[in-house]
């Protein structure tokens, strides 16, 4: 009984870390409907790609931690992630992308005020 549980905590670890990835990704397209305002079609295209990438990301996770074999500890770790991200870090993540985003909203005006990028977008 102990051999078989051995290594059950790295997959667990693991997979936590992969709902913790799914929850920045998630963050991450909240940002860009914000950013775009997307409307109905705009997204629900974002949430087929989250989607997409979020069985992706898990499906990775699982196979390289368990090589593919689904547990339920590994379906919690995910989850617990997920819910950490969701708890806590979801606040984090939103201060450090808002500071991004203003940084790259003063870049692109800091190149706009260059003559030559006037002349050429008149």
């Amino acid at each position: 009984m102990l051999f078989s549980t051995v290594g059950q905590w790295r997959v667990f670890v693991a997979m936590m870390a992969a709902g913790l990835l799914v929850g920045l990704l998630y963050g991450a397209f909240s940002l860009l409907r914000r950013l775009l305002r997307a409307g109905p079609l705009l997204s629900l295209a974002a949430d087929l790609a989250f989607g997409a990438f979020a069985a992706a990301l898990l499906a990775g996770a699982l196979t390289l931690a368990n090589r593919g074999e689904m547990r339920l500890y590994a379906l919690l770790g995910a989850g617990l992630g997920a819910t950490i991200y969701f708890l806590g870090l979801h606040r984090l993540g939103r201060a450090v992308c808002g500071r991004i985003v203003r940084a790259i909203r003063q870049f692109f005006r800091w190149i706009a005020k260059f003559r030559l990028i006037k002349v050429i977008f008149r």
